[in-house]
């Protein structure tokens, strides 16, 4: 009796041990898969646009005149119209990269030619991302300009900017 309710709760520990480890979900940084450091997205939502900083926050510090808005909602509806048709060419050079390696017999240079196409495309998309901030950063006085400067616009990938304009691009896919 005594060595039967040893196994039996030996065998519902496993069993609780197993189960928790199956519906657990894995460990990454912080304990969140793939989150690194900052907050959730969760988290961010509920927060109000102003507390969240990055692209709305320095517009607000920037203070810009109706008609500097305005030229800038111009230029962001032409550089997404100009996007969409970068993206498709992006989207069409990886689609014939595909069409051309399922074949059973592909040349070298074919490949390469190929690659090549996929990266001016990816090139065209990077310039006219830095045209289209170069293009809103002229619009600015130079008052607004440096505080431009002083937020790291200009300064990289890792300004929240940068990101916005990754997502937006990802997005369009």
């Amino acid at each position: 009796m005594k060595k039967t309710s040893v196994i039996a709760v030996a065998i519902l520990a496993l069993a609780f041990v197993f189960s928790s480890a199956a519906f657990s979900q894995p460990a990454g940084m912080n304990g969140k898969m793939g989150q690194g450091k900052g907050m959730s997205a969760g988290m961010r939502m509920g927060m109000k646009k102003e507390m969240r900083g990055g692209f709305p926050m320095l517009m607000a510090k920037l203070k810009l005149t109706d008609q500097q808005k305005e030229k800038i909602a111009g230029l962001r509806l032409d550089f997404q119209k100009n996007m969409i048709d970068l993206k498709a060419n992006l989207a069409k050079s990886k689609l014939a990269l595909k069409e051309l390696t399922m074949k059973s017999d592909f040349a070298r240079n074919d490949v390469l030619a190929a690659v090549g196409n996929i990266n001016n495309a990816k090139d065209a998309i990077a310039t006219a991302m830095a045209n289209h901030m170069l293009d809103v950063y002229a619009l600015l006085t130079p008052e607004q300009q440096k505080i431009v400067r002083a937020e790291r616009f200009l300064g990289g990938m890792r300004h929240p900017m940068m990101n916005k304009f990754r997502r937006e691009c990802r997005m369009m896919k």
